[in-house]
């Protein structure tokens, strides 16, 4: 299974046009399907939505 360039371009828009306007994270069209394309195209847009709107410094607890 590969995705196509149309595709990933698409989840990567999407997922940019929704951390611009702070939608949450949970906004994200791709998850809750069983299909192996769906979670590559919810990698995809997680991983955009991230570098738009990373997550705030003390947002994760690394100590242990």
């Amino acid at each position: 299974m590969s995705l196509t360039e149309a595709q990933t371009r698409a989840a990567q828009t999407a997922a940019r046009f929704a951390a611009r306007r702070r939608a949450p994270m949970t906004s994200c069209p791709y998850t809750g399907r069983p299909d192996d394309a769906s979670r590559a195209l919810a990698q995809v847009w997680v991983r955009a939505y991230l570098a738009e709107r990373p997550p705030a410094a003390d947002a994760v607890d690394l100590t242990g």
